[in-house]
């Protein structure tokens, strides 16, 4: 090369030196920070890739710690709920310790009772005092807040929101409407009992079996099923008046006006039998006597009466004589009693034909099962005698069993379990409890939610997709019970305490409604467990695996190869240096011109 203004192979060994320098440096940037995008110049599409996965990556881990704090809240609340169904199980056994008087003093009863007001106050100590990071959970603080009009009230027994995502709302509206009413079990039965009987009366709480004499009224009969109303769950009502049925036998045949006045008695009054008296002529020198009573349990008696005669075989009856023939038969006076109006007349075989049943009215006895819905029932079996039950369709049957209410709740078909509606959604989970006064077609209630609940970001949405809206109602006595009462009334002058029992005080009152009161817990604390289990539990195991595979990809973007950028900075290594000893013989190239002007 002769030429040394330019020296072409020192800038192409500069420029080849200058690269690896780069290459370099760029090893040494990426296995000092661990880092293989350090600048968006280094991979522009993949530091868009890796940073929207960070944020994902940012976003589960937050969400897992608050899947896990979430548990936390509700496993401190199960905690307390668990304690609070202990104290309510003691509160049963002493109920039912006490309820045995007969064996027990009246001190032992009073020491008993002072336990339960002891374990009364514990009840309300937990709900006031059980807390997670200052926040009180079960005394009401967590459940939502509602509005609700008088008149809507009045149509509820019960009300609960358990889970509710407001959105951008302030305010979530619950509206209810009864398609079709909730239906008792119910059996009907007209007119006294005729025969000797008893009945198998059985129910949704068990069976009774009562025995019923000949002539007994509907109303024994409705005061002793009500009598065992508590152990069958079937009560009964009598309604109607039984008016007795009349008819009257005329001597009309030979132009008389003497009667005979025939009207049902005793057994035979009420029911729905159709009695009928008829004549017939006796032979000669016969005398005046019932001769047959036929057709009973038919529906239709016949009661047959022989005419006396003379001894050329005409009659000579008066209306004393049948009377007379009534009252002396045991079989046609339990049924018909005769009252004569006698002057003389004769009566014949055509004046008979008498329907004493005209104008008869008669009670109807309805049992009824005390509670709504598809496993309460009427069930009524003749174990001797006759008892006729039909149901609503005037079918004879021995059962008969209620329906759930058919309702909506804000547009959706909701579950109905007696007077109960409730429907469980991804924003609501709600339930109602109507009134059996208010329980009609097409009745209408609303109620508004304002407020309140504890809502937890368990998701990587801030949607009702990733958030789980809890309501925790208060647990205290005064809350704690349903339709027998509330739990504090248990406790001393609360009107229904063990020093309470009594007639006007039943000691299964106390028991229902310390019944009533576990039951609400249990059912709040497997709700409480089921979202713990089903919701979260699953919602951490998710987002751990998610958590996982997207690390793991935003890994291989963005983190670097500790092997490969290794290689890479020994291979630039090796290329500066023979970088920078070409570019020292490349610049001693041009010197080579000066043996040219030796």
């Amino acid at each position: 090369m002769t030429r040394i203004a330019t020296n072409v192979g020192t800038t192409r060994g500069l420029r080849n030196l200058n690269k690896a320098n780069n290459s370099l440096d760029s090893a040494l940037q990426r296995l000092s920070t661990g880092s293989q995008i350090n600048s968006g110049a280094d991979n522009p599409s993949g530091l868009i890739a890796g940073e929207k996965l960070k944020l994902q990556v940012t976003t589960i881990e937050q969400s897992i710690k608050n899947s896990n704090r979430a548990s936390n809240v509700i496993a401190t609340a199960d905690g307390a709920l668990g304690e609070i169904g202990g104290l309510l199980n003691q509160v049963r056994g002493l109920v039912q310790e006490g309820l045995n008087s007969g064996a027990l003093s009246d001190t032992e009863i009073e020491a008993n009772q002072l336990q339960i007001d002891a374990a009364l106050s514990a009840i309300n100590r937990i709900s006031a005092n059980t807390t997670f990071g200052g926040d009180k959970l079960i005394d009401g603080s967590k459940g939502y807040n509602t509005q609700i009009s008088s008149a809507n009230s009045a149509k509820l027994n019960d009300f609960q929101v358990n889970e509710l995502f407001f959105g951008s709302s302030s305010s979530v509206a619950v509206n209810a409407t009864i398609d079709t009413a909730a239906e008792q079990g119910s059996l009907t039965q007209a007119g006294n009992i005729r025969l000797d009987t008893t009945l198998e009366v059985g129910g949704k709480d068990g069976n009774q079996v009562l025995f019923f004499d000949a002539g007994a009224s509907l109303d024994n009969v409705s005061t002793a099923i009500n009598a065992v109303s508590d152990a069958t769950g079937v009560s009964a009502a009598v309604s109607g008046t039984n008016t007795a049925g009349t008819g009257t036998s005329t001597a009309t045949t030979n132009g008389g006006t003497d009667t005979v006045a025939f009207a049902e008695v005793g057994n035979q009054i009420g029911s729905a039998d159709v009695v009928t008296v008829t004549y017939t002529q006796g032979a000669a020198n016969a005398a005046t006597s019932v001769s047959s009573v036929t057709g009973a349990g038919t529906g239709a008696i016949t009661i047959s009466i022989e005419l006396g005669a003379d001894g050329a075989g005409d009659s000579d009856v008066t209306a004393d004589d049948i009377e007379a023939a009534v009252v002396a038969s045991t079989e046609a006076s339990a049924l018909v009693s005769a009252t004569a109006t006698d002057t003389g007349d004769i009566f014949e075989a055509a004046d008979g034909g008498v329907a004493v049943s005209t104008s008869k009215a008669t009670e109807t006895l309805t049992l009824t099962s005390t509670d709504f819905g598809s496993s309460a029932f009427v069930e009524v079996n003749v174990l001797s005698g006759a008892f006729d039950t039909l149901d609503a369709s005037s079918t004879a049957v021995s059962r008969d069993e209620g329906t759930d209410i058919v309702a909506t709740i804000n547009g959706s078909k909701a579950y109905g379990d007696g007077l109960r509606a409730s429907l469980k959604t991804a924003t609501l989970d709600v339930s109602l409890t109507f009134d059996s006064a208010a329980n009609t077609d097409s009745n209408t209630t609303s109620f508004s939610v304002t407020g309140g609940g504890s809502n937890f970001q368990i998701g990587e949405e801030v949607s009702a997709n990733g958030q789980v809206g809890i309501g925790i109602e208060a647990v205290n006595t005064a809350r704690l019970g349903g339709l027998s009462g509330k739990l504090y009334e248990l406790g001393t002058g609360g009107g229904k305490s063990l020093l309470d029992v009594g007639p006007s005080v039943q000691g299964s009152a106390l028991v229902d409604i310390v019944d009533e009161a576990l039951d609400r817990v249990s059912t709040l604390r497997g709700r409480l467990g089921a979202i713990q289990k089903n919701v979260i539990e699953t919602n951490v195991a998710t987002l751990g695996v998610a958590l996982e595979n997207i690390s793991e990809a935003r890994s291989q973007i963005v983190d670097t190869d500790f092997a490969v950028e290794t290689a890479n900075l020994t291979k630039s290594q090796i290329l500066s240096q023979a970088g920078i000893s070409v570019l020292s013989i490349a610049n001693q190239q041009p010197q080579q011109v000066l043996s040219l002007l030796g």
